[in-house]
Formats: structure tokens, C-alpha cells, sequence
């Protein structure tokens, strides 16, 4: 895991100008996350509007339910919570409707693959 965090680190040092770093750093993160166990989250939603990045995502509970999580400026905040293993989602797509009615476009992540950029 050591080495696979000492490769995420180089390829965003590598890349000059902060809108690519902060665009490959999410997509690295996600690949992280998906890497150590796909069953954490259920739903990733990532919404665009220029150079401003936003996530929506769920979170399992060991318990059954979820909690619905929206990320801005990278940080975390939780925005709901249901004991239903799918009463997140409802929540995310309020947002998500929210969000593309003031001209964010937004996408559903399904599976995430790094690829090498050229400048």
C-alpha cells in the first residue's frame, strides 16, 4: 500500500498547474478507495461546473444503513442518513437535480482507471 501511495504522490507532482493536480488527485483518491474494498460505497457521483469539483457519494453502515456524503473544497460533510441500505440515495439525487439546475454537469462514477496525461 506504501508503494502504491509513493506512485499516486509522484504522478501529481509531476503535473504542473492546479486544476490537473486537483483533478488527478480525485481521481486517484478514488481509485484508492475502490482499491481497498469496493463494498464501502455504493453510490460516487462526481459534478463538474468549470474548474470547481464536487462529490456525492454513500457510505455502508455495518449496521445495514448508509450516509450520504457531499464534498466541497475537500472536505467531508454529511448530509443525511438512512437505516435503509439504498435511503441515501434519494438524498444524493436531490443534490445532484440541485446542482445540474445551476449549471453543473454531473456524472455517476462506475469504475475508475488512471491514465497518463500529456501536456
Amino acid at each position: 500500500m506504501l508503494l502504491k501511495r509513493e506512485v499516486t504522490f509522484y504522478f501529481i507532482r509531476s503535473y504542473k498547474g492546479s486544476f490537473k493536480r486537483a483533478f488527478i488527485l480525485l481521481f486517484c483518491t478514488l481509485i484508492s478507495f475502490f482499491s481497498i474494498t469496493t463494498s464501502v460505497f455504493a453510490t460516487t457521483i462526481v459534478c463538474k461546473n468549470e474548474k470547481a469539483v464536487r462529490t456525492l457519494r454513500t457510505d455502508k453502515n455495518p449496521d445495514g444503513g448508509c450516509r450520504a456524503v457531499y464534498t466541497k473544497f475537500g472536505v467531508d460533510q454529511v448530509v443525511g442518513a438512512s437505516l435503509k441500505p439504498n435511503g441515501c440515495d434519494t438524498i444524493l439525487e436531490g443534490i445532484r437535480k440541485t446542482l445540474e439546475s445551476n449549471v453543473w454537469k454531473c456524472k455517476e462514477v462506475k469504475a475508475a482507471t488512471l491514465s497518463e496525461l500529456s501536456e
